[in-house]
């Protein structure tokens, strides 16, 4: 496969498995858990290729998992002691697994190629190179990267599928959903867990900092011109394609960075995506404004020219 092609083909990869479970947390606030998650699994991700002795392995992508879950439920313990303000049950738990895995990454781990500046921003050219590509009967079928995260997408996907309906109730109205008797909290870490998995297989291309922008920007953008969960979905994953080939093309056009331009890109389009909805939100309020001034006036000389025939009679 060309080289290109693979980096197109990884960058909307990355750029829709990415939305697809960020289009729940935008819609619980929940946005910066990501953020927090994509630190966490920085440990793990050190701890698995310790134990198996290279950064592409099954216990990593289970240790890097479930260090994601260790934040959400120590935040959620942490929260119902009734003893930590705010979010800082988040803040208090995930940067000290980050400094632990930059700890042992810079340490026991200085063998292992696990490069700390793409632990911040991942390296999405790096992984498109040839050697990092999967081949089946000699022939390359593109980055094994690319491969992991379509898998990630089809759970994704699935679980989504499966519970849809669970999760629509539970981010809009979850008391209505657990008196409805719906495992709600089940499906909740159930969802937590894939947030953790989605990071984890896009960690290498969109890093601790950058894959926040890739899962939330898109869904964020969508938002604004959606009011049905499937369109938000299906829109979500327009923008984050837009968002990744045209990122993809200027970082190539200019010699920029990938995984950097396309979370610029996403930035970017969601400024022109608020500008634009603000613009209609503002006209459509113009509209209300001269639609009722003009029905007052209406009523108003309906209302003199009644008084009118009344004084005439």
């Amino acid at each position: 496969m060309d080289l290109i092609f693979s980096v197109a083909f990884l960058a909307v990869v990355t750029a829709i498995t990415c939305a697809v479970p960020g289009t729940f947390l935008v819609l619980r606030h929940q946005s910066m858990l990501v953020d927090a998650m994509s630190h966490a699994v920085l440990p793990g991700i050190v701890i698995g290729a310790l134990v198996s002795g290279k950064t592409h392995s099954f216990m990593m992508i289970v240790a890097a998992s479930l260090m994601g879950l260790i934040v959400v439920i120590g935040a959620e313990k942490l929260r119902n002691t009734g003893l930590v303000a705010g979010d800082a049950d988040q803040g208090l738990i995930f940067p000290g697994l980050f400094a632990v895995g930059v700890i042992l990454l810079s340490t026991v781990l200085k063998s292992v190629h696990i490069c700390e500046d793409t632990v911040l921003t991942g390296d999405l050219n790096l992984m498109a190179l040839p050697a990092e590509h999967l081949l089946v009967g000699g022939i390359s079928i593109g980055p094994r990267t690319a491969w992991l995260l379509l898998v990630v997408l089809a759970v994704d996907v699935a679980f989504v599928a499966i519970f849809y309906r669970i999760l629509k109730l539970a981010t809009f109205d979850p008391l209505l959903a657990k008196t409805m008797g719906f495992p709600v909290r089940a499906v909740e870490y159930g969802l937590m867990l894939l947030v953790s998995v989605t990071v984890v297989a896009a960690f290498e291309t969109a890093g601790a900092i950058l894959v926040v922008s890739f899962m939330i920007v898109p869904p964020a953008t969508a938002l604004l011109f959606s009011k049905s969960l499937p369109r938000l979905l299906a829109l979500g994953q327009v923008v984050a394609v837009v968002g990744a080939l045209v990122g993809f093309w200027l970082a190539y056009r200019f010699d920029l960075a990938t995984s950097s331009m396309m979370a610029a890109t996403n930035g970017l389009v969601f400024i022109i995506a608020f500008a634009f909805a603000k613009v209609r939100v503002a006209r459509a309020r113009r509209r209300a404004y001269m639609h009722s001034k003009r029905a007052s006036s209406e009523y108003v000389v309906t209302l003199k020219s009644s008084e009118v025939l009344a004084k005439v009679n």
